[in-house]
């Protein structure tokens, strides 16, 4: 039995604290960094007790590179980690928070929906005076039992079968920052690569990536869900940005990014929105994006 509930799915930094040598709560450091330097930073101090995940590293291995593990493997790092059927989960990272966000989706479309994001981050834990160890935990093996939610996936077809019919189908989100939105640079694991003049494509990582963005989604950049302490904004501020987007909440939505990660963060504040029937693609840019048999829109050329 879990011996804490999780009080929301956006939990504070005083709760944490309150809460933290709770047997049954589990703390997961989720901090990354383009050049792999995230686990060094969790190694020069983090929140006691967190274990550290890289989602690129850890998270992640499918087919398409950056995709969400497969169910047996997670399970088995899930468990690696200590967390298990009755572990209440709260994950943190700092700035956008995407990583946290990231963890969040990926154990719900597991099953497990006893998981919380920590509000600030490490940034606001810091900002208020608490502590940080360099002590790594090493908690008990414990049994994680997938049991898959696919609601919260979507696929490369799901998408090609709403732009077939926009009116009934899934509304679109693109999180991405605005110039690859716009198509005039790509997603990189360094950030965004502007286009060379005349060029309508970058090779990443042995993908040629077109530039632009899938027909008919609207953009709502991750970051505009947050304050500029990082913390989250307040649900009726995510729901405004929602409906200044055009998103309704009676409509299925489907957000993508270059590889899911930013697209995590967007989906959890439309979670906290009040909107209920959400899925990530998964795949995202890295896949549609070097399929040239998958539609482009472009809303600016590259000068």
């Amino acid at each position: 039995m879990v011996t804490v509930t999780l009080p929301a799915d956006l939990v504070e930094t005083a709760w944490l604290a309150e809460h933290l040598y709770d047997p049954r709560l589990r703390v997961v450091d989720m901090r990354w960094r383009g050049d792999g330097s995230g686990r060094r930073l969790y190694y020069q101090g983090h929140i006691p007790g967190a274990v550290h995940l890289d989602w690129h590293s850890d998270l992640n291995g499918g087919s398409v590179d950056d995709l969400l593990l497969p169910p047996d493997r997670f399970a088995a790092l899930m468990a690696a980690n200590g967390i298990g059927d009755d572990s209440a989960v709260v994950a943190y990272a700092d700035t956008d928070h995407s990583g946290a966000a990231r963890l969040w989706w990926a154990l719900h479309y597991h099953g497990h929906e006893q998981v919380a994001v920590l509000n600030g981050g490490i940034d606001k834990w810091l900002a208020e005076g608490r502590s940080l160890t360099t002590a790594v935990p090493q908690p008990a093996a414990a049994r994680f039992t997938p049991r898959l939610q696919p609601r919260w996936l979507a696929t490369a077809d799901e998408i090609a079968a709403t732009l077939e019919n926009r009116a009934a189908g899934a509304q679109l989100v693109d999180t991405r920052p605005p110039e690859q939105y716009a198509g005039l640079a790509v997603w990189s694991p360094q950030g965004s690569r502007y286009l060379p003049p005349g060029q309508a494509w970058i090779e990443v990582d042995g993908a040629r990536l077109r530039a632009g963005h899938i027909p008919g989604a609207v953009h709502l950049h991750s970051v505009d869900n947050l304050a500029p302490d990082w913390t989250y904004r307040s649900p009726p501020d995510l729901a405004t940005l929602a409906a200044q987007a055009g998103l309704r909440t009676d409509r299925r939505v489907i957000l993508y990014c270059g590889v899911g990660i930013s697209a995590s963060l967007g989906l959890f504040s439309l979670h906290l929105a009040g909107f209920n029937d959400l899925a990530l693609y998964d795949a995202s840019w890295r896949e549609w994006g070097a399929d040239p048999d998958r539609p482009v829109e472009v809303m600016a050329q590259p000068a």
